[in-house]
């Protein structure tokens, strides 16, 4: 079979279950993870024949596609931040809306809090894979950042993960088991910044959500009960007033139909931030001194 033959076959497959845009884009980054060739490989040489070894491969990642499993499990890693991250069953695999917010919080940051000479402590809960937590440190030089959540098999993977740096070596944050809805272990330092995407997915919305998602990812990072949808920004408020230092800033990812609900809550100096696509879709809080 060639590459275009391929793409175009598999296209068609996947397109029972995605829109065809979206089939063809993940077809065409399985076709160049699995041949190590740029994706626009299939335009610029759609005769080039795959090879037996190679087919078997691409047919093995197609199977898995086809059952409704993502692409970022088949392939085993993801993008976040100009850089790529190991995932596996059992971790929430990283949104693009979670990447909008580690912009944010870089973007927010000045020059004084990045002094190198001052202790600068970042807490990311509920870190999940890591992402948000090694990008951070990666970006935050002289940062001390911390990741905690409540999976082993999260922080496992997010211990592993083996982050590069334009500046050097990446500084490895501090990984800790954690329950947020308990209070913090004793002996963490006060955080200049606290982030997470806690679970905020209300349990009646699982119809509006694929069998990629429900059947694969950990339903505990995602779902909230619909009678008490605050109940993981409660348990932060709690964490933020514990560890939170004064001028500290607080990032935190929302349902879309809670924001004020969620400012209200931190109240004064909070702030609902919206996403690329207009809706609410974060908070930043700032503790005043």
């Amino acid at each position: 079979m060639t590459l275009k033959g391929f793409v175009d076959k598999s296209v068609k497959d996947l397109s029972a279950l995605y829109p065809e845009a979206e089939a063809k884009s993940m077809v065409i980054r399985l076709l160049s993870h699995h041949l190590e060739l740029p994706e626009y490989c299939y335009l610029s040489d759609p005769e080039r024949k795959i090879f037996a070894a190679e087919q078997r491969r691409l047919d093995e990642a197609m199977e898995d596609l086809l059952k409704w499993r993502p692409l970022q499990y088949v392939l085993g890693f993801t993008d976040f931040g100009g850089r790529s991250f190991k995932v596996s069953e059992g971790v929430l695999i990283p949104r693009p809306e979670t990447e909008e917010l580690f912009g944010i919080i870089v973007d927010g940051l000045s020059e004084r809090e990045l002094d190198e000479e001052q202790d600068f402590n970042v807490l990311d809960v509920g870190t999940g894979s890591g992402c948000l937590a090694w990008s951070l440190s990666a970006e935050l030089t002289g940062a001390q950042v911390f990741g905690c959540d409540i999976s082993d098999k999260a922080l496992r993977v997010a211990g592993k993960q083996k982050v590069k740096s334009t500046e050097g070596p990446v500084s490895r944050p501090v990984f800790f088991l954690a329950d947020m809805l308990k209070p913090p272990p004793a002996g963490l330092p006060q955080f200049d910044i606290i982030v997470s995407n806690p679970p905020y997915v209300l349990e009646s919305e699982r119809s509006q959500m694929r069998p990629n998602v429900l059947d694969y990812e950990p339903e505990p990072a995602l779902f909230v009960p619909d009678d008490d949808p605050l109940l993981f920004y409660r348990a932060l408020h709690s964490w933020t007033k514990l560890l939170l230092r004064e001028g500290g800033v607080c990032y935190f990812e929302i349902n879309e139909r809670f924001g004020r609900e969620v400012a209200d809550l931190f109240g004064p100096c909070t702030t609902v931030l919206q996403d690329i696509n207009g809706r609410d879709r974060f908070v930043k809080y700032f503790n005043k001194a």
